[in-house]
C-alpha cells in the first residue's frame, strides 16, 4: 500500500521537535536534573539567609528550565523565517524504494538504507536520516494512514529501530494539544 500526505510545516511543530530533541539526551537530563538541584538549593538557602547564593540558584534553575525552552521557541520561529523549506508544503510518499519529497518543482528520493531511526512523540513521527537531518511528520497530516505508514516504516527498518516516546511526559508541556 503506498502512503501519501503533504506536510505544512509550522513553528509549533518545529518547537515540539526542538524541545524532544533537546530533553530527550542526556544534555537534556543533566539540565533538568540541574534546574531541579538549583531549586532545592536555593530554597535552602534562603532558609539559610543566604540570599545573594539563592539567588544565583534561582538564576541557573530559571536558565535550565525556562530560558532554554524560550530560546528553542524563538529558535523554531526563526527557522520558519529563514528558510525557504519551510514556507511552502511538502509532499511526502512511502515508496518501495524508499522515501520521495516532493517540493515545488524539486523531487527527490531518499532510499531507505540512509535512514537511520524513528522517534514518535505525542504529535510527531521524526524520520532521521543520520544523526543531523530528519523528516518531522505531524501525525494529524499523515491522519488514517498513520498505521498503514508505521507498518512500512517497521517493515523497512525495523522495530529495534523504533523510539516510542508518545507516552512519556516531559517536563514541559509546550507542546501541541494532543490529538
Amino acid at each position: 500500500m503506498k502512503v501519501g500526505f503533504e506536510v505544512k510545516m509550522s513553528k509549533e511543530i518545529l518547537f515540539e521537535f526542538l524541545i524532544y530533541h533537546t530533553y530527550r539526551g542526556i544534555k537534556g537530563i543533566l539540565l533538568l536534573a540541574v534546574g531541579v538541584i538549583c531549586w532545592i538549593a536555593a530554597i535552602v538557602s534562603f532558609i539559610l539567609g543566604q540570599t545573594t547564593w539563592g539567588l544565583v540558584l534561582v538564576f541557573i534553575f530559571v536558565f535550565c528550565l525556562l530560558i532554554i525552552p524560550i530560546i528553542l521557541w524563538f529558535s523554531a520561529r526563526e527557522q520558519m523565517q529563514m528558510s525557504s523549506v519551510y514556507r511552502m508544503p511538502i509532499q511526502y510518499s512511502l515508496e518501495k524504494d524508499g522515501l520521495e519529497v516532493v517540493s515545488g518543482e524539486k523531487k527527490k528520493l531518499f532510499s531507505w538504507k540512509d535512514m537511520s531511526n524513528v522517534l514518535i512523540t505525542p504529535n510527531l513521527i521524526v524520520l532521521y536520516r543520520g544523526s543531523q537531518t530528519a523528516f518531522i511528520f505531524p501525525k494529524e497530516d499523515i491522519g488514517i494512514q498513520k498505521d498503514s505508514f508505521m507498518k512500512i516504516v517497521t517493515n523497512v527498518l525495523g522495530e529495534q529501530r523504533i523510539e516510542d516516546a508518545s507516552k512519556r511526559i516531559l517536563p514541559f508541556r509546550f507542546s501541541r494539544k494532543n490529538k
